[in-house]
């Protein structure tokens, strides 16, 4: 009982303060101005990095910007298609690789088939490979652009812009309005 008195007795008081050298200045809630409250994006700058680097074009259209999102994802899909288009034409040079002639058709006459020298050769199997790695490196910057993206996207989410496109008599004018 003692001991629970003595902490209740050993609280600073509200008179006291505490040293500012030791305890660094610290200002009461009445001394500061109150500020206006600032809105915060739909995502972090951080997860929608993130969000965009697994799926292209989902941040952007959480933020509001359903165009790039769009651009992004049909990017992608692009992408994706002409990578399976390479690695079955890929396949398909590695597995006519070891036949040395082909068959292009018959001798009507003779009956005998008209061969020709294959032109599924290890060179076009570098070359097809070549094409597969490509769609893969062009996959992986997508992702990274997309990423990019929507990380600045986060960080100027509520930056109003206009940006307009007009066709006049002396050439194209492209016009951006940024207020502050």
């Amino acid at each position: 009982m003692g001991i629970v008195v003595l902490s209740l007795a050993a609280r600073p008081l509200r008179a006291q303060r505490a040293d500012s050298a030791k305890a660094g200045v610290r200002r009461s809630d009445a001394d500061s101005i109150r500020r206006a409250k600032i809105p915060k994006p739909p995502l972090s700058p951080r997860r929608a990095f993130l969000y965009s680097l697994a799926l292209p074009g989902y941040s952007q259209s959480v933020l509001g910007r359903p165009t790039a999102g769009a651009l992004f994802v049909l990017t992608e899909s692009i992408a994706l298609v002409m990578l399976r288009e390479s690695a079955a034409d890929l396949r398909e040079a590695k597995r006519f690789r070891t036949d040395s002639l082909v068959v292009i058709g018959y001798d009507q006459a003779a009956g005998t088939p008209i061969t020709q020298a294959s032109a599924y050769t290890e060179r076009l199997v570098d070359v097809r490979r070549g094409h597969v790695e490509d769609w893969i490196a062009f996959i992986i910057a997508n992702h990274l652009f997309a990423a990019a993206d929507g990380y600045v996207a986060a960080h100027l989410w509520d930056l109003p812009t206009q940006i307009s496109l007009e066709s006049r008599r002396d050439g194209t004018a492209l016009a951006a309005r940024i207020s502050w």
